[in-house]
């Protein structure tokens, strides 16, 4: 919704992510969002991704966050939670291409 700028996901458990693009640079290959509803244990959560040109034909894509765990939360336990949710969808885009 709004051009693009803010969307709305399903978790599989059925919870709902609301994204909104805080900042995007196309020349940069940069772009970050801001979580302002979600069933994850945070608060203030910003994430970027950017992709680096290797090559013709490949490239570097870094997915990294910044948030504040709730009250009664660790910080490792919400890092290990991202990391899996980076660590997925990574593994989904680099199945977009195939070799």
């Amino acid at each position: 919704s709004e051009g693009g700028r803010v969307r709305h996901l399903q978790t599989a458990d059925g919870g709902v992510v609301v994204e909104r693009l805080q900042r995007f640079d196309d020349a940069a290959r940069t772009y970050s969002y801001s979580i302002s509803e979600s069933p994850f244990p945070v608060s203030e959560y910003l994430a970027t991704l950017k992709v680096e040109a290797l090559g013709d034909s490949s490239a570097k894509v870094t997915w990294s966050g910044v948030f504040t765990p709730v009250a009664g939360v660790t910080d490792a336990a919400v890092e290990e939670l991202f990391s899996g949710v980076y660590s997925g969808g990574l593994d989904a885009l680099r199945g977009n291409f195939p070799g």
